[in-house]
């Protein structure tokens, strides 16, 4: 078979896709249950890709050509069944150095039978003087999994090694001592993730961590030295592979999906100079503890699309004129929503979008369409703008300032499916779980 090279591999897959068009809705309708169409065609958006690497395989083992579009029709089949069902979901479970988790370093664990061992800890105990710290890197340096709820703190205590029944709160602001057999059990501290799902924002209220709690005494100059140093290692390291990743995109993608993932790119950039402890620990630890940033992410992306307006894309060797953030080529919102709403005693203004979004398996799936780009918040009284008084929002509610509770508003704003693997979001999971997978490989390098 003569050379093809990636534009007649294009070619090919734009022939599949024509001819199975009725197909691929089919395939759709059977497995996300419903006929939307922003859905279909983010659908048809993300196969391309799966498509255009199945055919590079396909040729390179020299099969027959006649027989590529049936090959091609099962890897859409297959791709189809697995996005059918994205909410069931393998979820690894680790287990997180408890010392660690409360001064808010990077977790380190090490699994041995039932004995946990912390490399982190066993050093800050070999360098520290001090009884007080050196009593809490020893409890942390070797422990049990098994451990109990500190009475005072409610943190988790490590069931003593030497099976002793008496125990003595480690953490550095407590100063709980007592019997065991006085104590509820408490699961050992862990970390359920998944880099490649990325759940839509919850509602968060905000607090302190863990971390802030340490007596401000107890952490010396050397200590925040190292802490400067660690997170300028990890910032460096996140960088170099967003510009890395970012650049390789036009070599990797199509036409028609590289403004959407470079903007994606910038957006995980910028927050990442805005926020640069709490975006590293989103990224390198995998911790659901931030799923809040998605939304922020999200709304970067969004704003830095829409200032590239107007730009031009190539689909199927036809060219196109984007000019809004509804056009249905961009596949991002499915449109224009306004719902009726009242401030609550926290400022706060819930989602009330009364579209709703079913998919999933056997439309077992349904909420309502979430807030994408807030447009305008209008008070009922007298129907004036507010939004100036819009402190931040996420996808299922607005934060606001400055006014009473109470207030009723009517919220306009273009709603976005609530499904990570839909529009938008599919480049905003995907971009991190680049940047996390290859953030593993080189930390374990």
């Amino acid at each position: 078979m003569q050379s093809i090279n990636l534009i007649d591999v294009d070619l090919l897959v734009e022939s599949f896709m024509k001819e199975r068009e009725q197909g691929i809705a089919t395939l759709h309708r059977v497995y996300f249950h419903n006929d939307n169409q922003i859905s279909l065609r983010a659908l048809k958006e993300d196969v391309v890709d799966e498509l255009r690497t199945g055919c590079v395989s396909f040729i390179n083992k020299g099969s027959p050509i006649n027989e590529l579009h049936n090959y091609l029709f099962y890897i859409t089949n297959a791709f189809c069944k697995k996005l059918g069902n994205p909410f069931v979901t393998k979820r690894i479970v680790e287990y997180i150095c408890p010392g660690c988790l409360f001064l808010g370093k990077d977790c380190s664990y090490i699994n041995f039978d039932k004995i946990f061992k912390c490399d982190e800890c066993k050093y800050e105990l070999s360098v520290s003087s001090d009884p007080k710290k050196s009593f809490f890197f020893e409890t942390f340096a070797c422990h049990n999994r098994s451990g109990f709820r500190c009475f005072d703190c409610d943190r988790f205590i490590p069931q003593p090694i030497n099976n002793s029944s008496n125990v003595s709160c480690p953490y550095f602001d407590c100063c709980f001592s007592g019997s065991i057999f006085n104590l509820k059990k408490m699961y050992h501290p862990t970390s359920k993730s998944n880099p490649e799902k990325l759940i839509l924002d919850i509602v968060q209220d905000g607090g302190t961590s863990l971390k802030d709690k340490i007596l401000s005494q107890e952490v010396d100059a050397y200590f925040k030295l190292e802490i400067v140093e660690n997170l300028q290692d990890k910032l460096n390291l996140l960088n170099d592979i967003i510009d890395t990743q970012s650049n390789n995109v036009t070599y990797s993608s199509s036409d028609a999906t590289i403004r959407h993932k470079q903007y994606v790119y910038k957006a995980f950039s910028n927050l990442l100079k805005e926020f640069p402890t709490e975006m590293s620990s989103y990224l390198l630890n995998s911790n659901d503890n931030h799923m809040g940033f998605q939304h922020k992410i999200f709304q970067e992306y969004i704003k830095l699309l829409e200032e590239s307006f107007p730009f031009i894309i190539t689909k199927n060797k036809k060219r196109y004129k984007i000019e809004t953030l509804l056009d249905n080529n961009l596949c991002l919102f499915d449109g224009i929503s306004e719902f009726s709403g009242i401030v609550n005693d926290k400022l706060n203004i819930k989602n009330g979008t009364t579209e709703y979004y079913i998919g999933g398996r056997k439309a077992t799936y349904a909420k309502p369409f979430y807030i994408g780009k807030l447009l305008n918040i209008i008070k009922s009284e007298d129907k004036f703008s507010i939004m100036h008084l819009v402190k931040d929002y996420s996808f299922s509610q607005i934060r606001m300032h400055s006014i009473d509770p109470g207030t009723p508003v009517t919220v306009t704003h273009l709603r976005v499916p609530p499904h990570y693997q839909m529009g938008g979001m599919v480049y905003v999971n995907r971009v991190r779980k680049k940047i996390v997978d290859r953030a593993k490989v080189v930390n374990n390098a």
